[in-house]
């Protein structure tokens, strides 16, 4: 679904990527995890092209990220970015209908189904209660919701998300996580999550991605990846684990 190939990326003199090469497969939670400043948003936001030269290293369902013109490419990936900036005057109702530009063809006003799938979005995301309320005035919680609402205007295959629970309350997280989840297996999207909770990661990955200095140390299921031995290697840390039924979750010793 996506491949990275041999991707560098550098701030200055400091390269940030490190010849990284990874893939990411159609119809499942992939979840990216690592020290702060390993690399992993900078992963997110070549994705989403901004990063020029980073675009003929980035492969999505076939075709090369640099071949994709921006409203293509918007019918095919949604991102929910840290640090949404949020508009002043600006309802809900109205932020969600800006998922919908790729759709709009040039000079028309948006249709029934346009708004019908706002709607949806809105419901899903359970801020169909707030569509006439001002994004300013909501809690951070359910702006979080709001833009996810956006993203999911866009009706695409693929949702990238980077760190989608930061500055979130604890129910929030798992809230959204929730429906992250939900998503993924009721409307078959591909999801690829940055996230600093292992124990998230954990619990909400079919893949997980992990990175240390730029590069990748482990790719696979949560629980092949997540040990005790990669833990004390990329973390620094000691940790044991705990199991609860179908889950697993990580003890800092």
């Amino acid at each position: 679904m996506i491949n990275i190939e041999q991707l560098d990326i550098a701030y200055g003199s400091r390269k940030v990527v490190d010849n990284l090469t990874f893939h990411i497969e159609k119809g499942k939670v992939t979840t990216i995890i690592g020290p702060n400043g390993c690399g992993k948003s900078t992963v997110i936001k070549a994705v989403a092209g901004l990063f020029q030269h980073a675009k003929e290293n980035i492969v999505v369902d076939g075709k090369k990220r640099s071949a994709y013109k921006r409203k293509e490419f918007s019918k095919k990936v949604s991102f929910l970015m840290q640090f949404s900036e949020v508009p002043v005057g600006v309802t809900v109702q109205d932020l969600v209908l800006f998922g919908r530009l790729p759709h709009k063809p040039k000079w028309k006003q948006f249709q029934e189904k346009d708004y019908e799938r706002v709607d949806w979005a809105m419901k899903k995301t359970s801020v169909y209660e707030l569509r006439d309320k001002l994004v300013s005035e909501l809690s951070g919680g359910e702006r979080q919701r709001v833009f996810l609402a956006l993203a999911l205007a866009q009706q695409t295959e693929i949702l990238i998300l980077d760190e989608p629970t930061n500055h979130l309350d604890l129910k929030y997280q798992h809230d959204l996580l929730e429906l992250v989840r939900k998503l993924n297996q009721e409307e078959k999207m591909t999801i690829v999550c940055v996230l600093h909770d292992i124990n998230q990661a954990l619990r909400y990955s079919d893949e997980v991605v992990m990175m240390k200095d730029g590069k990748i140390v482990a790719q696979g299921e949560p629980k092949e990846c997540i040990t005790k031995e990669l833990m004390h290697q990329v973390y620094d840390i000691r940790c044991s684990f705990q199991e609860h039924g179908d889950y697993r979750s990580l003890i800092i010793a």
